[in-house]
């Protein structure tokens, strides 16, 4: 390997020299799972109170996506080389869908309360789980194999000390 290939793709959003996107996505990854839990649950159980976490969780999941979302767009539209990687494309557009997709089960949740859970808030949170399952190995490869957010000026010895 050359020491070009060992250089990282900075991210734009940074706090402190961190990338920001990083560290906010775990939380809609775990909020939107978990609507796809309680959603089950709901299907199992017909208690209302696993429609109800459904949609709290949603709604706090749509939060915290579009301050990740801001980030992530940041690093996306901030960088050239970002734009160039085809894995970039697939897990901004797989995001936007999976988000979208949240954002109307959200509206008809509120719209109809717990008779839309099931089968559709089901469908479609299990649909979102799915897209997050794809665009986290999406995101993994762009870390992992394309080195977007690490620290670039980085000597390869540094990084494993």
């Amino acid at each position: 390997m050359t020491d070009r290939e060992l250089l990282g793709i900075a991210s734009t959003a940074k706090l402190g020299g961190h990338p920001i996107h990083p560290m906010l996505i775990p939380f809609p990854i775990a909020l939107f799972t978990a609507v796809f839990a309680s959603d089950l649950a709901f299907w199992a159980t017909a208690d209302t109170f696993w429609a109800d976490a459904s949609l709290w969780l949603l709604g706090a999941g749509l939060v915290m996506s579009a301050a990740a979302a801001v980030a992530g767009f940041t690093d996306f539209l901030g960088n050239p080389r970002v734009r160039a990687i085809s894995d970039a494309w697939h897990h901004m557009i797989g995001n936007v869908v999976a988000v979208t997709l949240a954002s109307v089960s959200f509206i008809f949740r509120i719209a109809t309360g717990a008779d839309w859970a099931v089968p559709w808030g089901l469908a479609l949170s299990a649909i979102v789980f799915l897209l997050l399952v794809f665009t986290g190995w999406k995101g993994g490869a762009l870390v992992y194999q394309h080195r977007v957010g690490v620290h670039p000026e980085a000597e390869f010895e540094d990084r494993i000390t």
